[in-house]
């Protein structure tokens, strides 16, 4: 699997709430749970996503609200770091470093490839 974030678009908040109880349901079964992630409310998918409504999901009936993509992303580092939550496995990585190079909190659970270790030293040079 990649190492990235996925930035998933419903045109529905219908169609948000069946995606987070199926996931859910589907990440229960295999003795897992849902971890933070970003979600857009757009009709046209990703064409509107500087005016749609954007989501920090934390739980599959616990999102919050963002006023931007970038917003989301923030509110889902927090949230994981305060709440003990991890990050989706296929992305773990990326947030990380999100999480390392913005806001300079590093964890023991902290799994971050050399190459972006060096990113992230280069981006807090002064």
């Amino acid at each position: 699997m990649g190492n990235y974030i996925h930035l998933l678009c419903f045109q529905t908040a219908i169609d948000l709430q069946k995606h987070l109880e199926t996931k859910a349901a589907s990440l229960e079964k295999r003795g897992a749970k849902l971890q933070p992630h970003v979600v857009v409310l757009a009709s046209d998918n990703l064409r509107e996503v500087d005016t749609a409504a954007c989501y920090a999901v934390v739980h599959s009936s616990v999102y919050y609200e963002t006023a931007s993509v970038v917003a989301g992303v923030d509110t889902c580092i927090k949230a994981a770091f305060v709440m003990g939550l991890g990050y989706p496995a296929a992305a773990h990585s990326a947030w990380t470093l999100l999480q390392r190079a913005i806001h300079e909190v590093e964890t023991a659970y902290d799994r971050v490839p050399s190459k972006a270790l060096e990113l992230i030293s280069d981006i807090q040079m002064p």
